[in-house]
């Protein structure tokens, strides 16, 4: 996808680097609902070219990153949710246009060394 020529390098990267840092979050579910709502946002920003948007998303995407304490009487964290990761993808994705895990195939000598390693 070809972003639009007003978004700067520094804003795009900015939001690739903490989409990426996504992977290694745990946090309690109500916490993955909020940075849901953000990755709708920074998909919404995409679609209208709006990088106001974006970086308000990717402000708001870093103020919900990891909490250093759990409040008592809170739920256990967890890593991503499927649903999250794979808008994460996508969104990773329209950012960069490097393909995204599920759309990368495995070639044949791959699939034949995993075979045998599963022996």
């Amino acid at each position: 996808m070809d972003l639009p020529k007003h978004w700067d390098a520094e804003s795009v990267a900015e939001a690739v680097d903490l989409l990426s840092d996504l992977v290694l979050y745990t946090l309690v579910p109500e916490r993955w609902e909020r940075v849901s709502e953000v990755l709708r946002r920074v998909g919404t920003a995409l679609d209208t070219g709006d990088l106001d948007e974006l970086r308000d998303a990717t402000a708001d995407l870093e103020i919900y990153g990891p909490e250093r304490i759990l409040r008592i009487g809170s739920t256990d964290k967890v890593g991503i949710p499927p649903r999250v990761l794979e808008r994460r993808n996508e969104l990773v994705h329209r950012l960069t246009g490097e393909p995204t895990p599920a759309s990368v195939s495995r070639t044949e000598p791959e699939v034949g060394r995993d075979d045998q390693r599963a022996r």
